[in-house]
């Protein structure tokens, strides 16, 4: 489940299924009900295609307590992943509260454990400072 989580290709290839869905089900359903809710779902799917499109996501915890959009806005890298520091950044927050099962290899999740400086994420229970070690190596 998490490589498919972290393929940006799936990612968008799911979104874009939903969001003919929501067109389809507007365009054959007879009742003003139906097409209400799927105008309501493709706008959603829509929003979702576009923040995924560009590598972006939205906290929108920091959304609803400041208000701001702009502020609420974190970049992703190349690959769809918020950038490390981002998720340091929000250790109090408990916004990216991450388990070794969130990381393909040990050396992502070591990289996390690195960038932050310290275990905001609780990933080394032994406190040896070498993170999810039973995860595989990459190399």
């Amino acid at each position: 489940m998490n490589s498919i989580r972290s393929n940006k290709k799936v990612r968008l290839v799911i979104i874009t299924l939903v969001l003919l869905g929501a067109i389809a089900a507007w365009y054959y359903s007879d009742s003003q009900a139906a097409k209400t809710a799927a105008i309501i779902g493709g706008g959603v799917a829509a929003g979702a295609l576009a923040l995924e499109a560009s590598n972006t996501d939205v906290d929108l915890g920091t959304w609803w307590e400041t208000g701001s959009l702009q502020e609420a806005v974190l970049p992703r890298d190349e690959n769809g992943n918020l950038y490390i520091g981002e998720i340091c950044d929000a250790k109090d927050e408990g916004f990216y509260d991450y388990n070794c099962d969130d990381f393909a290899t040990q050396e992502e999740a070591q990289a996390v454990y690195n960038q932050c400086g310290e275990d905001v994420n609780r990933l080394d229970g032994d406190g040896d400072g070498i993170v999810c070690e039973a995860l595989p190596s990459a190399n």
